[in-house]
Order: C-alpha cells, then sequence, then structure tokens
C-alpha cells in the first residue's frame, strides 16, 4: 500500500472528551444535558442560581421527610424523588454533603418488599456514576446495610410462584449484587468488608440456573470476577463452593445470547479462581478457550442491522411512537438478546486480554526498578532488549495453539468494526435501545486493547505477516485521523497503532529490504503531527510519540536523503513537545523514545547535525524538575519517569563520546 493512499486515509481530527460515561463491563450511564441558555443578562443569571439552589434544598428536604415516613407510600415516593435527583451528575455532591445516602440505605432493610426494591435500585444507580459516588456510599456507611441485606435476605431465599413479590424479590437481588459489584470493583475497602461477611458463603448458592434464572447467575458471575481476582481468600472459597457448579455452567449447550453470556463469564470466574488459565487442565482451558471463540464468532452487526429493521422510526415531527402490547414485548426481548450478545462478547475480549497481558513482562519491569540506579557501562546503552525473552515467547504453547487454530485474533478484530452509521442513528435515537449504542462503541474499545495485547503476545505469522501487522496499523489509523472519535476510542485505537509498529520494528530490525514504510514523505506526518499538536489526552498523546518514533526507527535501515528529512522532522518535533508538556510521564516517554531511536549507530550523523546532545542537555533539569513536582504517580509511569531520568545523563555522556568519533 503506497503512502499517498495512506495519507487520504489518514485525515487529522483533534481529540475531543466523550459526551458520556462508559463504566466497566459495559454499565453505561447517560447523563442528562445541560441546557445553556444564550444572552441571558449576568444579574439574572445569578438570580435563576439563586432559586435552583434554594429548590434543590426544598427538594432535598422533601425528600429526607418522605424517606423517614411511617407510610410505605411516602417511602416509596421519597425514593423515586432521590431516583430523579440523582439523574443529573450535577446533584452528586449535594446527595453526599446532606447525608441522604445514611436515610436511604437504611431502607435496603425495610419490610416493604417495594421500598427494598426501590431503594436498591436508586443505590444502584448511584453507584454506576463513577468512583466519586462508590467512596461517597463507603463512608456513609451504605455497605454495612447492604451486607445486612445479604446476610438477612438472601440467605435461605428460594423463589415461589405462589408469591406475590417473587419478581420484585428477585429483582432487588439482582440490583444489590450490581450495587456489590460497583462498589468492590471501585474500592478495596469494599473487597475488604466482603472478605468479613458471609455474603461469599450466600452467592455460590444462586448459581442454580434451573432454579434463580440466568439473570441472577448472570449478575452473581459479573460479581464474582471482580472480587475474586488478585483475592486469594475470595478465590478459595468460591473455587471449594462453586468449582462444580461453574463447570455445569462451561458445559451448558445452548447457543441462546443468554446462555452464552452465562458461559463467557463463568469462563472468567474459573480463570480468576485460580489465579491464571495455565494452572488449570489442558480439557479446561481448551473448553474456555472454545467457549470464547463461539461468543466471538455471533456477528454482531448483523445482530444489530436486523433489530434497527424493528426498531420504531421517528415521523415526520420527529416523534418516535413506542409499540404496544404483543409487539412491545417482542422487540423488548429482541434487544434484550442482542444486549446479552455485547455484554458476552465484551466479557470475551476482556478475557482474552488478560490470557494475553505477560504478568513475567510486568514482573520483569518490576524487578529492573532497583537496577535503574546502577551505574551501568555505556555499551549497555546500546541494548535494545534483544537478549531478553519476547512477551510471544512467554504465552505457553498450548494456550497459543488454541488461540490460532480458532482464529481467536481475527475474531476479536472483527469486533473493533461497528454498525454501519445509520443503524448507530435507530438505535441511539430509540430510547429502548439507546444503550445498545453505548455498549457498542464500549466493545470496540475493549476489543481494540485486547488487540493491542495479542500484538505483542502472538507470533507475527499468527497476524498475517509484517503486511498483515502494517494494515492493522492502517485500519487503526483511520479510527484515530479520519472518525471524530471520542477519548477512550482514542487511547485504544493509538495503542494499536504503536503496537502494530513495535511488532514490526521488532521483525525487521535490521532488514535493510524493509520498504513499507521507505517512501514516508515529511507530508505524510503532517496530519499526524497535527493531531499530536491539539491532542489533549496525555495517554493518547503519549502512544501517538513513542509512534512517530518507531516510524522514524523503521527508516533507520533505509537511510537516504528523503528518511533522513523524515527522522529529522519527527526528532525536532518531539524534542519541542518535550519542552511543552506538562505531565512528567509523557516527557520521559518523548525523551525515551529520542533515546531509542538514537542508540542506533546509522544516527549518529543525524545526532550530530540536530545537535542533539546540546537539545537533551537542555531538557535534562526540566525533566528533573518536573519529576519532583509530580511524584503521585501510578507505579507504572514512576518506573518510565525513574528509568528515563536516571538513564538521560549517561545517554548524554554517550553520545558525546560516538559524536567525537564522526
Amino acid at each position: 500500500m503506497s503512502h499517498g493512499l495512506v495519507s487520504t486515509l489518514l485525515t487529522s481530527s483533534s481529540t475531543k472528551t466523550p459526551a458520556f460515561l462508559i463504566n466497566n463491563m459495559g454499565k453505561i450511564r447517560k447523563p442528562k444535558r445541560t441546557k445553556v441558555r444564550q444572552n441571558v443578562v449576568a444579574q439574572n443569571s445569578e438570580v435563576e442560581e439563586e432559586v435552583m439552589v434554594d429548590s434543590k434544598e426544598n427538594v432535598v428536604q422533601t425528600i429526607l421527610d418522605q424517606l423517614q415516613a411511617a407510610n410505605v407510600e411516602e417511602k416509596y415516593c421519597g425514593l423515586q424523588t432521590f431516583a430523579m435527583l440523582i439523574e443529573t451528575p450535577e446533584n452528586i455532591e449535594l446527595v453526599l454533603n446532606k447525608g441522604l445516602i445514611k436515610v436511604v440505605a437504611p431502607l435496603l432493610l425495610d419490610q416493604a418488599s417495594s421500598v427494598r426494591n426501590a431503594a436498591a435500585g436508586a443505590l444502584r444507580n448511584f453507584s454506576a456514576v463513577g468512583h466519586e459516588a462508590c467512596e461517597g456510599l463507603l463512608e456513609q456507611d451504605a455497605m454495612t446495610t447492604l451486607i445486612c441485606y445479604f446476610h438477612e435476605h438472601t440467605e435461605s431465599f428460594t423463589p415461589e410462584s405462589s408469591s406475590a413479590t417473587k419478581d420484585e424479590d428477585m429483582d432487588t437481588i439482582i440490583q444489590c449484587i450490581n450495587l456489590l459489584w460497583n462498589l468492590c470493583e471501585s474500592s478495596d475497602l469494599a473487597i475488604k468488608y466482603l472478605g468479613k461477611s458471609r455474603i461469599l458463603d450466600i452467592l455460590p448458592r444462586y448459581l442454580e440456573l434451573n432454579i434463580f434464572g440466568n439473570d441472577i447467575v448472570t449478575a452473581v458471575l459479573q460479581c464474582l470476577i471482580v472480587v475474586v481476582e488478585d483475592n486469594p481468600q475470595a478465590m478459595e472459597k468460591i473455587k471449594s463452593n462453586s468449582e462444580k457448579k461453574l463447570q455445569e455452567l462451561l458445559s451448558i449447550e445452548s447457543n441462546e445470547p443468554a446462555m452464552l453470556l452465562v458461559k463467557t463469564l463463568a469462563a472468567g470466574v474459573t480463570i480468576n479462581i485460580c489465579g491464571n488459565i495455565n494452572s488449570l487442565p489442558g480439557n479446561v482451558i481448551h473448553q474456555i478457550i472454545a467457549i470464547l471463540a463461539n461468543t466471538l464468532s455471533e456477528d454482531h452487526r448483523a445482530a444489530c442491522n436486523q433489530l434497527s429493521s424493528n426498531v420504531p422510526l421517528p415521523d415526520g415531527a420527529g416523534k418516535i411512537t413506542a409499540p404496544k402490547g404483543k409487539a412491545a414485548q417482542e422487540l423488548e426481548n429482541h434487544i434484550k438478546s442482542v444486549t446479552q450478545m455485547l455484554d458476552a462478547q465484551q466479557s470475551a475480549v476482556e478475557i482474552v486480554a488478560n490470557i494475553c497481558s505477560s504478568e513475567d513482562a510486568e514482573d520483569s519491569v518490576d524487578d529492573g526498578e532497583s537496577s535503574d540506579s546502577e551505574d551501568l557501562p555505556d555499551d549497555d546503552l546500546n541494548c535494545n532488549g534483544d537478549e531478553t525473552m519476547l512477551p510471544e515467547d512467554k504465552l505457553p504453547t498450548e494456550i497459543l495453539e488454541a488461540l490460532v487454530a480458532l482464529e481467536i485474533f481475527d475474531k476479536v478484530w472483527a469486533k473493533t468494526q461497528l454498525p454501519a452509521e445509520n443503524v448507530l442513528m435507530i438505535l441511539k435515537e430509540y430510547e429502548g435501545s439507546a444503550l445498545l449504542y453505548k455498549k457498542l462503541q464500549n466493545l470496540q474499545t475493549r476489543s481494540l486493547l485486547c488487540v493491542n495485547n495479542m500484538l505483542s503476545s502472538l507470533p507475527i505469522e499468527n497476524l498475517g505477516g509484517v503486511n498483515g501487522v502494517y494494515r492493522l496499523w492502517v485500519e487503526a489509523g483511520k479510527m484515530v485521523f479520519k472518525q471524530n472519535s471520542d477519548a477512550f476510542l482514542l487511547e485504544s485505537a493509538t495503542a494499536v497503532m504503536r503496537a502494530s509498529l513495535d511488532k514490526i520494528k521488532l521483525r525487521e530490525n535490521g532488514n535493510t529490504d524493509n520498504v513499507l514504510f521507505s517512501d514516508l514523505a515529511v507530508s505524510d506526518l503532517e496530519m499526524m503531527l497535527t493531531g499530536i499538536r491539539e491532542c489533549t489526552a496525555p495517554e493518547i498523546r503519549s502512544n501517538l510519540i513513542r509512534m512517530i518514533g518507531l516510524l522514524a526507527l523503521l527508516l533507520v535501515n533505509t537511510l537516504n536523503d528523503a528518511s533522513e528529512n523524515v527522522i529529522c522532522t519527527i526528532t525536532d518535533f518531539i524534542l519541542d513537545q518535550a519542552h511543552k508538556e506538562n505531565e512528567v510521564w509523557v516527557l520521559a516517554e518523548a525523551i525515551d523514545t529520542i533515546i531509542d531511536l538514537y542508540s542506533e549507530d546509522e544516527t549518529d550523523a543525524l545526532a550530530a547535525k540536530l545537535n542533539l546532545v546540546e537539545k537533551l542537555n537542555a531538557l535534562s533539569p526540566v525533566l528533573k524538575n518536573k519529576a519532583r513536582q509530580q511524584k503521585k504517580l501510578p507505579k507504572e509511569y514512576k518506573v518510565l519517569v525513574s528509568t528515563v531520568t536516571s538513564n538521560l545523563p549517561r545517554f548524554i555522556k554517550y553520545m558525546k563520546g560516538r559524536i567525537s568519533k564522526l
């Protein structure tokens, strides 16, 4: 593929913050849009704001009065008003400041089934808002009441067909399991509380499909995936209580969407209770990979196309009339079926991504942290890690063969492709299917992150060779530079671009016949450089900087006037961006990219031409100052900053010696 074509495909686009919040495992909350009134006098705005605040204060007081009333209808009405209040994210702080959670949470233990159900639903929705909301729930002691609910209402519950509140009680259980899931996903403290309760002894009894149905079983499995991960106490308890039940769920023969979701989630729990998939017997490994392949084989685009043909469309006035009676039930069931399929596929790509993430590689980084400050010989700076084990060599043969035989990579890549734009708009406009629009975007993002992991873990021969990986780079580039993408998609797509070039470099290092990028011109770079300049998200900026650095590295073995011009342009751009960078870890990534590029002997003359030593000397104090100012970093970023801060002075000394010999 010529790079003239690459230029036409990759048109620049600035990165924007997404207009919606996507939580883990497809839990999506649709925020209310705030209407902005134009040309309003400032004085009037202040008056309106005061009225609004006063109105909210009155609403909160009304809710408090109703929740504390003796009458069931009053409490129920208060919970409904509370649920409406928290639909607007701006009200979360008000709810927490007024201590509303302290009054709502105890209603999980109310004698009236309807009140318990309304309280559970409201608290579950509150927890789905995000980390701040979950922290507030814990601070206001919602976890204590939640544990009491499980102890009092679920240890011996069995759905009775004769019970007037059967459906309501089962829905309350589902809402409380989801609330527990959200809290544990957000906080280690919630995990600690959970471990001291009897909940992990209670939940396994709800894995009986024929008694509790797939909705409750699904909720329990989703929760267990989170709570047992890296939690030895929970792993052992669930393994001893649930291993046989999990095997039964894995062996379900039905491929209905609901059962695909149950089997896929059961696969995730089975892996997590053993720590990793390598610890499982060979037959179970093959069974799990086959389930993942089966789930990912379903055509999500075709399913959404079919659904869109059944969704009611707006009339001439833009009004959508929802179906009624039997037609309404059929449409609801259809939407639920597609939802279950998308949830199953998202779970599947997350499991594959975890299988293909190298814990050994992470361990090697941790081990290397202590050696960063050692005074290594200068010659060691010329080592690009060729002596270390490659990530693709760390995947056990049995798992690698299963992934390849069942074409898992191709199936995951297919999930990065969205249905047609008109299908997406139809699903988005109808209230009943609007959630599917978000789930499709979430599936695309998670699939790209999975592709990123698989690029590192699979041999290039199983990825279509160098040309196949190059095509992935181009396709990911379309998502980054051509589509009006959201930040989540941009981060995952740029990660794929970076990993693709890393894979090609790994294979093509030292190969003078590499012509994939030999005709790359400065004009081809412009849209990429513009994208980086306009990018406001540090994770995306970091990926793009590393990516263009890898492009330059791929040109080192085919040096000519054109390729030297491209390398110099990339170098100057990265150095210029480094001086403007506010995030120390992105600055470190930029400097590390330059160190990688100029550790090649072939670039010595270019380093001299660009006065690289002087420019890096100017960056050294900038890096040190920012490192002192920004000490609170995630571990991986801290390791990167520490390593680069240590390596930069030695690299400058190393380059001085090499340039002096020219």
